[in-house]
């Protein structure tokens, strides 16, 4: 029998804490608000204990050797990981594939009947909310993802305003003070510039303004023409104002 055998009695460890609300746990539910989005699902950032689905017995046995794996190899890559896994899922014998399928079937009942309950557990507002924070963290994930083609595809960065070029003139007096002190002093020392000193970053930050408008433009009409026009701004469509003619 292969060495591998044994991992069919492991535990699924991997369907989570949703068995609690099968064995009838009270007050399952921690509605918290939390502002800021990660990768983890809007009911584990509202604190809301979903039910997980159970790993396909490839996943599983891939979750179940990595530990090992990694730690006899620790300078092994995820990729590296994967492909050493798949390799020794192929090599795994018939009768402990067969018994990590019965088993995945079983868990999927067990996971159809929990979540089941789960659902008709969850009150109108927890699933509003749900909803809501769905809806950010696939706004967030977009925008992360518009960022990512804008570098990738070079597009030219916005220029810092006056304010900003003034703050990074002063970056040295800085000196690992605390942050808040620091930008609350630059603010304190912005006010009580000149005019005329004033006057030199705000002609600055003009004419990095007047470049980037250039350089922004030029990447337009390339990414047009190179068929990534969804990467273009969307231009405003107000008609302008046009100019009365007073009477005489």
């Amino acid at each position: 029998m292969s060495p591998f055998n044994h991992f069919y009695r492991l535990s699924n460890i991997f369907i989570g804490s949703y068995k609690n609300v099968l064995h009838k746990r009270t007050n399952p539910f921690n509605l918290t608000q939390v502002c800021n989005y990660t990768r983890k699902s809007a009911e584990q950032m509202l604190g809301i204990d979903k039910p997980k689905r159970p790993l396909t017995p490839f996943f599983k046995f891939m979750a179940q050797m990595r530990p090992a794996l990694l730690a006899k190899n620790p300078g092994m890559t995820s990729k590296e990981a994967i492909t050493w896994s798949s390799k020794h899922w192929q090599e795994l014998d018939a009768e402990t594939k067969s018994q990590m399928v019965k088993e995945y079937e079983k868990d999927m009942e067990d996971y159809k009947k929990i979540k089941k309950l789960y659902e008709s557990s969850l009150s109108e507002d927890q699933k509003e909310e749900i909803k809501r924070v769905k809806e950010e963290i696939a706004a967030a994930r977009e925008k992360r993802k518009l960022k990512a083609e804008f570098k990738e595809m070079g597009r030219p960065k916005k220029p810092m305003s006056s304010y900003f070029l003034f703050m990074q003139s002063r970056k040295d007096s800085f000196q690992g003070n605390n942050v808040k002190e620091y930008q609350e002093k630059v603010r304190t020392d912005w006010q009580k510039l000149s005019d005329n000193e004033r006057q030199k970053f705000e002609k600055q930050a003009q004419d990095l303004m007047n470049k980037y408008k250039k350089e922004i433009e030029a990447w337009e009409v390339k990414m047009i023409s190179i068929g990534r026009g969804d990467l273009v701004r969307e231009k405003s469509s107000k008609p302008k104002k046009s100019k009365t003619v007073k009477e005489q």
